[in-house]
């Protein structure tokens, strides 16, 4: 009997075959995971952004207007609805991410929103905790610099300022 060597390339091919497959599914699942961190990260800054606007502007985050009977009242900020917009901006948008928290606060003055995002990854048999941040600055008109009404005639005058 002769042996003519003809099974080699079909162990060889499923070696390969077997190993680019494992490969291609490892990047998939690390496309899921850095889709997941990216949508958690724009969730945060965008909770945070919008805190601040409702602070200094009473823009209000559900609406997207001006709330203006809380401009009136001179209310504080409810972050309570914050946290429950955020949970309403992630429902159904992580692939293998859970979402296990929501936390915003402000600084000590006031001045600042912190929004803080824990997360939880399970990527086969692996699970991933992480804190994703956002933090946002209120400027609030009033501590806007201003020019003096003299400065600014000056400068028509001298034609300085151009439009």
């Amino acid at each position: 009997m002769i042996w003519k060597k003809e099974g080699s390339f079909t162990i060889e091919g499923t070696v390969i075959v077997s190993f680019i497959c494992l490969m291609i599914g490892m990047v998939i699942l690390m496309g899921f995971y850095g889709h997941d961190r990216m949508v958690l990260q724009e969730t945060a800054d965008e909770l945070a952004m919008y805190g601040c606007l409702w602070k200094s502007r009473y823009v209000h985050p559900e609406l997207g207007e001006v709330d203006y009977e809380a401009m009136l009242q001179n209310t504080s900020v409810s972050l309570d609805e914050i946290e429950s917009r955020g949970y309403d901006m992630l429902h159904k948008r992580l692939f293998v991410g859970k979402v296990q928290s929501i936390s915003v606060s402000t600084n000590l003055l006031g001045r600042e929103i912190n929004v803080e995002i824990q997360a939880e990854f399970k990527i086969g048999n692996y699970q991933i905790t992480s804190n994703i941040h956002g933090v946002s600055v209120a400027a609030f008109s009033r501590d806007l610099p201003r020019r003096d009404s003299g400065e600014e005639k000056q400068e028509i005058e001298s034609g300085e300022l151009e439009r």
